[in-house]
């Protein structure tokens, strides 16, 4: 992979995180989420003080996420057609895609001809391998959950629990999607099998834990909770699963059963990590209330 530029990926990201000032136009529709036009060329909104849309390529990297190759300026005549400033071809320009990215528009194959790039970039054949196998369809999956796109992931790791259900973090991927899509059943049924197969996995009764909390199925979610704390090697994930339950009896305004699990953050974790500070903000919240 070719090296990427520090600055004028810092440059891009601050251009294309942008929500204010967006120019509309009558030539594009800026309505795609980038995570639906992997393996597309596609244009971002600019602002009002910018006279080019930047444009490019957005490709699967199986290791680093969803990535978008920056192609160059362009800006739109008289005519309507679109005249394409290219950079220079040594500037590999790849910035990495998250929540922040704003929605693209996909460019036609007309557009793309004007711009006199190919359809299909020579240098893709090195990112773009067959998502087949049960790892490859696991990490499309994992790379879609992280960005919000867990519909999509779903996709793919339906397609690698056909093949091996138990394979390595498929599951909790799985769990992780349907719970992001308030499909607690579904998660609960997966988690299930996941747990009985792998008890000692931790990271497996977050989720599964997740979903029984959001079903307001409070023994259960108890229950799974306790033991993905008490088998965490992760003390952080252990936080993460108590102050759940500890910010689920806040909103219930119950404070006895808050307390219990407040405690077992404030009895472990360091002073000033991030989860202290959220069982203290608990804690004001409720003296305010009083």
């Amino acid at each position: 992979m070719k090296k990427i530029i520090p600055f004028l990926i810092a440059l891009f990201i601050t251009t294309i995180s942008s929500s204010q000032n967006i120019t509309p136009t009558n030539q594009f529709k800026f309505e795609t989420i980038y995570y639906d036009a992997i393996y597309k060329w596609v244009a971002f909104p600019k602002t009002e003080t910018d006279s080019t849309y930047v444009y490019g390529y957005i490709y699967l990297d199986m290791q680093a996420g969803l990535t978008f190759n920056h192609e160059g300026t362009f800006h739109i005549d008289k005519t309507g057609k679109l005249v394409g400033s290219k950079k220079e071809p040594y500037h590999m320009v790849k910035v990495r895609l998250g929540n922040k990215t704003p929605n693209v528009a996909l460019l036609s194959p007309t557009q793309i001809k004007e711009l006199s790039v190919i359809p299909v970039p020579d240098w893709l054949k090195n990112y773009k391998k067959p998502i087949e196998d049960a790892e490859s369809l696991t990490r499309t999956g994992y790379h879609l959950n992280a960005v919000g796109g867990s519909k999509k992931a779903l996709e793919f790791l339906l397609k690698a629990y056909k093949k091996s259900p138990h394979h390595k973090g498929l599951e909790f991927e799985l769990g992780y999607a349907y719970n992001a899509l308030g499909q607690y059943e579904k998660a609960i049924e997966i988690l299930n099998k996941a747990t009985t197969h792998d008890p000692k996995n931790a990271l497996l009764y977050k989720e599964f834990g997740y979903a029984y909390l959001n079903l307001h199925k409070l023994p259960e979610a108890e229950a799974i909770y306790k033991r993905g704390v008490e088998i965490a090697t992760d003390k952080e994930l252990s936080y993460e699963m108590a102050i759940n339950m500890a910010n689920y009896y806040f909103i219930q305004k119950s404070k006895d059963k808050f307390n219990e699990w407040a405690n077992l953050v404030k009895q472990n974790a360091s002073p000033n990590s991030q989860y202290i500070k959220y069982i203290e903000f608990f804690e004001k919240e409720w003296e305010s209330k009083r």
